[in-house]
C-alpha cells in the first residue's frame, strides 16, 4: 500500500510542477521554471534537441522575451514507472498583445527521471499543435 501512496504523491507533485511552470512562465521567472529540469534536456521539437541546463535557460529567456503570450499547462495523464514518469497534457496559449486574441492548444509529452536525491527532473519533451483526425474520411 505504501507504493500507491508514493505514486499518488508523485502524481500530485507533477501537477504542482505544471502549476509552477505556468506561473513561472507567465511572470517571466525563468529560474522558477528551471528548478524542474535535469542537467541535460532533450527537446524533440528543436533542430538541435540536446540542451544543457544553461542552454535550456537561454531558450526560455528568448521565448519569454517575446511576451504577449500567456500559457496554462494542464497535465491530462501521468504515469509513474519506477524512476521514470510520463506526463501527457495540454498547453493553452493565449496571445495578449493582439486585438485579435487567438487561443492556441498544444499537446505535450514530458519524460521525467527521479534523481538520486529523490527529486524529479524533466529530461525529455515534445509538444505540437492538435491535429484533427476523422476516421470516416
Amino acid at each position: 500500500m505504501l507504493e500507491r501512496s508514493s505514486e499518488a504523491n508523485d502524481i500530485a507533485h507533477f501537477r504542482e510542477i505544471a502549476r509552477e511552470f505556468t506561473e513561472g512562465f507567465n511572470s517571466g521567472d525563468v529560474d522558477r521554471i528551471m528548478r524542474f529540469y535535469g542537467d541535460t534536456y532533450v527537446d524533440v521539437n528543436l533542430r538541435h534537441p540536446v540542451q544543457s541546463k544553461e542552454e535550456r535557460k537561454a531558450y526560455y529567456r528568448q521565448v519569454i522575451r517575446r511576451r504577449g503570450i500567456r500559457i496554462e499547462v494542464q497535465p491530462d495523464e501521468i504515469l509513474v514507472e519506477g524512476d521514470f514518469a510520463f506526463i501527457r497534457g495540454r498547453i493553452d496559449i493565449t496571445q495578449t498583445k493582439s486585438t485579435d486574441i487567438k487561443p492556441t492548444e498544444l499537446r505535450y509529452l514530458e519524460i521525467a527521471r527521479k534523481a538520486p536525491d529523490g527529486s524529479w527532473k524533466m529530461v525529455w519533451g515534445m509538444d505540437g499543435p492538435v491535429q484533427e483526425y476523422n476516421p470516416d474520411e
